[in-house]
């Protein structure tokens, strides 16, 4: 920081580094950041959806005209709970998406189902005109299969472990 004063035995230059300039330097582009964030930030725009705090809609609530695909454990599907074959379920999904503006389809898939079956219901659910395809975790064990007698009209719908 600065020169040696007095006769030593060294008779040379300096073997220690000069920071001085190098503090000088970094004060300097310290306060130059520090003017300039601020600058930044207001320059920075964000598109953030609004905050929504209503709680969310009841399964038993459901707009019936929204699409729920279940993948069951066994590979079988529903569409709306009403079990259904794949042919079925295409002809079905194709039928309610065609006018539509929105056309959006949920997959709710049992967390053990078959990988590779999920995703072929995904491959065909697009197939049939969705452009939009969400995962449903409606349950921690999975979609419940629709008791058959429930599936009656007028009976009220009573979900059987699956």
């Amino acid at each position: 920081m600065g020169a040696k004063l007095g006769g030593g035995s060294s008779a040379g230059g300096m073997d220690e580094i000069n920071v001085t300039p190098l503090i000088d330097v970094v004060l300097v582009l310290l306060i130059i950041f520090m003017v300039m964030t601020p600058i930044t930030v207001r320059k920075m725009a964000s598109n953030l959806p609004p905050v929504d705090d209503s709680p969310p809609t009841p399964p038993d609530q459901v707009p019936q005209d929204q699409l729920m695909v279940a993948v069951y454990l066994d590979g079988t599907t529903a569409l709306n709970l009403k079990m259904e074959t794949d042919d079925e379920l295409r002809t079905d999904i194709t039928n309610r998406l065609r006018g539509r503006a929105k056309k959006s389809v949920f997959v709710d898939a049992h967390p053990d189902a078959n990988y590779g079956r999920v995703i072929q219901v995904m491959d065909l659910i697009r197939e049939c005109g969705a452009e939009h395809v969400g995962f449903a975790d409606l349950k921690d064990e999975g979609p419940a299969k629709l008791d058959p007698a429930a599936a009656l009209p007028g009976a009220a719908p009573a979900a059987v472990p699956g």
